[in-house]
């Protein structure tokens, strides 16, 4: 490992994630993402499926699937973290909440001996384990700090007797009981009802407020990314292709495909309006990909955007975008 000075909780620098088997590249799905998270701070990281947010996260955590490469570095605290996972941070100082509770959770096993196990691993007190009593008081506390009823009931259950809200609950809990730095939130409101994600979505607020970790949230849901991130990054084909403060990037997006999200939504349209849709999909393999990832699907690429892979440039302050039209005054269509 190797140590920095910075003022950043999180730091992804240079991320590339590429898949091999049997020595022979098959595809590159992450392909060069810098990204940073300070103490507190919720930034939401967005777009479609496929285009590398859940795989991001896993490599930060060191949870990358098997013919994985990485390259580039994370660091947490300044310290580089490994991408095998072998460090100490994770459980203890980074927690994941994956998104789908009802199969996170193994089904032959109490909640109560699912996040004792975690306890036991990772939660020292000058050095040693906490005693089977202290632990269990430790994670009823926590359960009790998510608001869940009854937290001993909850404790006793086995995941298939409590609801998608309250497993979604529990989970975060159990990110919780090792009082990590950074918390990484993965669609973490996917399989709930619109009354129960909204309570989440709260929940995890005044969890930050309370406990003060930064959070990396994995979505492709721009409802709840505006409802709860500082800051926004755009992730299209394995690229951050636009980024800045929440409400600077979603007032006046600046690339087309982030355009193209917002007029997806269902908020914009009047009752009976056929929603705007971007045409086409993500492109499923990404080797030997030139010019720009989105000028197929794009309503206004030029022939210049099939020669030129455009890096982020600023847009305003704090706010960039990777389009060269975009770019030039004369290019930009509202």
């Amino acid at each position: 490992m190797t140590t920095a000075h910075t003022t950043e909780l999180l730091r992804i620098d240079d991320l590339e994630v590429a898949f091999e088997e049997r020595g022979v590249l098959t595809n590159r799905p992450v392909r060069g993402i810098t990204l940073a998270v300070a103490p507190g701070e919720v930034v939401g990281i967005v777009g479609e499926t496929g285009c590398g947010k859940s795989l991001t996260g896993l490599a930060v955590l060191g949870l990358l699937p098997k013919g994985a490469v990485p390259r580039g570095r994370v660091l947490l605290d300044g310290v580089e973290q490994p991408f095998d996972g072998s460090g100490s941070a994770r459980g203890e100082a980074i927690s994941i909440v994956f998104q789908n509770p009802g199969t996170a959770f193994n089904p032959v096993f109490t909640l109560g001996r699912q996040m004792r196990d975690v306890v036991d691993r990772h939660r020292r007190i000058d050095g040693h384990r906490l005693g089977r009593a202290a632990a269990k008081a430790h994670i009823l506390h926590y359960l009790a700090q998510v608001g869940l009823p009854d937290p001993e009931r909850v404790f006793r259950s086995y995941p298939h007797e409590l609801s998608g809200g309250m497993l979604q609950r529990a989970m975060i809990a159990m990110a919780l009981v090792c009082e990590p730095k950074l918390l990484i939130l993965d669609e973490p409101t996917t399989a709930l009802d619109v009354t129960i994600a909204k309570q989440i979505l709260e929940l995890i607020l005044e969890l930050r407020d309370g406990f003060g970790f930064g959070v990396l949230l994995i979505t492709h849901n721009l409802g709840v990314v505006r409802e709860v991130c500082d800051r926004i990054a755009v992730l299209y084909a394995g690229r951050i292709v636009e980024t800045g403060p929440t409400d600077a990037v979603l007032r006046a997006p600046a690339h087309p495909y982030t355009r193209g999200l917002l007029g997806a939504l269902p908020a914009r349209h009047r009752p009976g309006q056929a929603l705007d849709a971007i045409r086409g999909a993500v492109p499923g393999n990404l080797l030997g990909l030139t010019g720009c990832s989105f000028r197929e699907r794009c309503p206004i690429a030029v022939d210049a955007c099939a020669d030129i892979d455009p890096g982020l440039g600023p847009v305003s302050p704090f706010h960039e975008a990777a389009c060269i039209v975009a770019a030039a005054p004369e290019g930009v269509s509202s």
